[in-house]
């Protein structure tokens, strides 16, 4: 940091040692003035002690003098006393004005008004929390700085962002604290965790169990460890309903996350791929649907469609998928899907299959496959379940080919709970989400981030984006979104970036503050220099004063924070943590280590998941040479299946049996959805109490829902 320029001399300039200088003036004056004053008042006095000098009367002329004179005042000189002190006043005033013109401080402001918050000011706008392990009252939030024995936390509705490059202890440094914060405040929040390599999941999981949460792990380096997400879960559930309009978004927004390529030169080409795989899944929908295979619904069978019949041609030339699509209905949503593909010619068409394939090629793999083949995590008990949740979401480093598993999943959480707020009476949830995105930058596009931070606020949906630069989100989302993202983010916090760029961006938002530079003029070897001074301008903190921060320190930029603790307005200047002041950030190794520190393997952790025992070979949907959509269709209109509640062949139905003992969970979804949209709220209140087999057979062949229960016998025999 630079030295300004000392401007000691303006302390002289004090109005109140102006006037201790001008009455002392005064008094001085008086004194001597009254000495004058009695001096000439004495001269008679003093001559006739002359003339009454004699060798015999040797008196001293210097007896008629005396010190008390100058305590005594002879008012009968009264107009001099005024002639003096206005003479002294305009004196002093004028040499005081040439003072002050010469020494006053010459920094108005002009150049720049920033300056860093201080101490005081951050004790009065942020929440302190003790440095310990035990809970605190409130809300939690996220930390600002540390000071004495506590940390300072934001705990307003506001999103952050990070700006860290690589070794420089983000982790410790931020987002070990920040998961302290959260799981030890009273009024727990829930929070999404990108977690590389899994360590912070290994570290933590304890303590979020101990402080009431519940723990989850979508685990992409081994997916046999985590819960299990069907992409397509919402998009089934959708098409269930009918909604096809709401499906064919959804679809968008999966492959969106496949094939987005902000930088393309030729974006026909992922559109087009958008456009097959959109088709594949509504056209897999339609068909499991109708044949009341459910568990079917996966992209692991969308890949296997498009490998069976996107390599198959019939005696004529003709695709067998081409086929597939002509015959389906021309208002069928799979078949408008595909409109896009068949508009191409066959070149560009086995272009477009042969992208789709290499993309989606990553969901072959047995272990993916298998967790993206069920949903074992309900999205909604995230803001709604008893219990705060913890989920971490577990990559490699190493891989990243299954990165877009990543942000499909966030952005159907985002979703989801959107769609909760707003449509609850508060139009904001029960419980905050947060989100802490380390490096997110390297997972593919989150579709719709920019809007999720701009309103999620108002949900309580929190985020918090970890970088290593900014270039690197340009790469991903695009410049216009990329500032769109940061433009959303009310806390801005650089702690060390390796591109100049970020340190020239962050210095500038900084702002700049105005400085009093000094010049000496004068010969080389002459003492006699001339000094001037004048106002300049200079950045809070230059770029390269921030690429030296030291270790702990941080800068935080708080645009949103506009009022302290007792809803004062306040002005929110930048904050420095710094080590001067004391407010440096503390890493984990400083006072969590004994806490967060638990080395072990992922099978250590206890979590195992049933997906692993998924047979894939019973996901695959077995088509035809020529497959025709009546074929399907019609074939399964003879036996019941395993599932229908009104009679069994293979088993032999006790009342007391539960319901999920004889009923997949994919089709006592699909019979939740029927009866909730043809019961009133209060039989379906009743509906969803129900527990065993026979309970649900006497709700249903109730003579007033026999018409829903032959809707339900319809899509389930």
């Amino acid at each position: 940091m630079n030295i300004e320029c000392n401007q000691w001399k303006k302390k002289i300039l004090n109005k109140y040692v102006f006037l201790s200088i001008y009455f002392l003036i005064v008094i001085a004056t008086t004194l001597v003035l009254n000495f004058v004053l009695n001096a000439v008042n004495s001269i008679p006095t003093l001559i006739n002690t002359l003339k009454n000098f004699t060798v015999e009367n040797q008196v001293n002329p210097l007896s008629v003098i005396s010190w008390k004179w100058i305590f005594i005042f002879q008012l009968k000189f009264w107009f001099i006393y005024i002639l003096a002190f206005a003479i002294i006043t305009v004196s002093v005033f004028l040499k005081l004005y040439k003072v002050n013109s010469a020494f006053k401080d010459i920094n108005k402001g002009t150049k720049g008004t920033a300056r860093w918050t201080t101490i005081e000011e951050i004790k009065e706008t942020y929440k302190p929390i003790p440095d310990n392990d035990k809970e605190y009252e409130g809300e939690s939030g996220i930390p600002i700085v540390h000071y004495e024995d506590n940390l300072y936390v934001d705990t307003n509705n506001t999103n952050t962002l990070v700006v860290a490059s690589t070794q420089s202890g983000k982790t410790e440094l931020y987002s070990y604290p920040s998961l302290d914060v959260v799981m030890r405040a009273k009024v727990k929040d829930s929070i999404i965790v990108t977690d590389i390599k899994g360590d912070m999941l290994k570290n933590t999981r304890k303590d979020f169990v101990k402080y009431g949460y519940e723990v989850h792990v979508l685990n992409l380096i081994n997916p046999y460890l985590s819960i299990g997400f069907n992409p397509l879960e919402r998009i089934k559930q959708a098409y269930i309903k009918g909604d096809y309009a709401k499906a064919g978004m959804l679809c968008n927004t999966f492959t969106y996350s496949i094939f987005h390529n902000p930088n393309s030169k030729e974006p026909m080409w992922e559109e087009s791929a958008m456009a097959l795989v959109n088709a594949l899944i509504l056209a897999v929908c339609d068909i499991n649907i109708k044949q009341n295979t459910l568990e079917k619904i996966t992209i692991y069978t969308v890949v296997m469609m498009l490998t069976d019949l996107g390599t198959k041609f019939d005696e004529d030339g003709h695709c067998e998928l081409e086929s597939f699509f002509e015959s389906l209905e021309s208002t069928s949503p799979a078949r408008l899907q595909y409109s896009t593909v068949k508009f191409s010619e066959g070149k560009t068409r086995s272009g477009i299959f042969t992208l789709a394939m290499a993309k989606l090629k990553n969901y072959t793999s047995e272990a993916i496959a298998k967790m993206t083949a069920v949903n074992t995590f309900d999205i909604e008990e995230l803001a709604y379940g008893e219990k705060p949740i913890a989920l971490f979401i577990i990559y490699p480093d190493w891989d990243d080919s299954y990165y877009n598993i990543i942000s499909t999943f966030l952005k159907q959480v985002s979703a989801v709970l959107a769609e909760k707020a707003t449509l609850s009476k508060e139009s904001t949830l029960p419980r905050k989400v947060r989100h802490l995105f380390e490096e997110v930058a390297n997972i593919p596009a989150i579709e719709g981030l920019d809007r999720a931070l701009a309103v999620g606020l108002s949900r309580g949906l929190l985020y918090t984006l970890v970088i290593q630069n900014v270039a690197q989100l340009e790469e991903k989302y695009g410049e216009r979104m990329t500032k769109s993202l940061l433009g959303n983010c009310g806390n801005q916090i650089y702690i060390m970036s390796d591109e100049m760029e970020d340190a020239e961006a962050f210095s500038a938002k900084l702002g700049t503050k105005t400085v009093v530079t000094s010049d000496r003029n004068g010969e080389e070897f002459s003492i006699e220099k001339t000094i001037s001074e004048k106002e300049d301008n200079r950045a809070l903190m230059m770029p390269d004063e921030l690429r030296k921060l030291k270790k702990g320190e941080w800068v935080v930029l708080r645009t949103k924070k506009r009022e302290d603790l007792n809803k004062n307005r306040v002005q929110p200047n930048p904050i420095y943590a710094s080590m001067k002041d004391g407010t440096q950030m503390l890493h984990r190794y400083e006072y969590l280590i004994h806490r967060f520190n638990h080395k072990m393997t992922f099978d250590e952790l206890g979590i195992e998941a049933d997906h692993q025992y998924i047979d894939l070979k019973k996901l695959i949907i077995n088509f035809e040479d020529k497959y025709k959509e009546d074929e399907i269709y019609n074939s399964k209109n003879s036996e019941k299946e395993d599932c229908n509640i009104n009679e069994n062949e293979n088993i032999e139905v006790e009342y007391k049996t539960l319901i999920t003992d004889l009923i997949s969970t994919d089709k006592y979804d699909y019979i939740k959805i029927v009866a909730e949209k043809y019961l009133s709220d209060e039989d379906y209140q009743n509906f969803i109490q129900i527990k065993y087999i026979g309970e649900l057979q006497e709700f249903f062949n109730a003579p007033d829902k026999i018409d829903i229960y032959n809707k339900i016998e319809k899509h389930l025999s």
